[in-house]
């Protein structure tokens, strides 16, 4: 059993690992979107961690793809960061998919209509006003 103190560190080291693997190492041909790594937890046993990842591609079959890519080789990035990092198994790795992104993409997109729906009327009052001036 680890410490929590040790669990913390090493959770921090593989999220960059495993960012590093993906970006370099993975030649999946589905791996098209950009992959974040948010977030690493790994069991008190080390023997699994949770990997939650935030995937942003121009199209939504597209991040399916990649999760897809992600989720088929997760075997072999664990051993590929087992093995960098020395660990004495390799973690079976769980990808989660965090939509965070896509939903912060989203809001982004309404408060850019809404803007554009309140812009017209202000722009409207303003030149009211300059023509009362005149």
């Amino acid at each position: 059993m680890a410490t929590r103190r040790r669990l913390e560190r090493l959770n921090k080291t593989l999220m960059k690992e495993i960012a590093e693997v993906i970006m370099t190492e993975v030649k999946d041909p589905r791996l098209t979107s950009m992959v974040s790594v948010l977030e690493v937890d790994m069991s008190e046993d080390m023997r699994h961690a949770k990997v939650v990842v935030s995937i942003y591609g121009e199209k939504k079959s597209d991040n399916f793809k990649t999760f897809e890519a992600l989720e088929s080789s997760a075997g072999y990035i664990s051993s590929v960061v087992s093995k960098a990092l020395r660990l004495r198994y390799a973690p079976k790795l769980s990808f989660e998919w965090s939509k965070a992104m896509a939903f912060a993409d989203e809001m982004g997109q309404k408060i850019k209509e809404a803007m554009k729906q309140v812009k017209p009327e202000e722009e409207d009052h303003v030149s009211e006003d300059e023509e009362n001036d005149a």
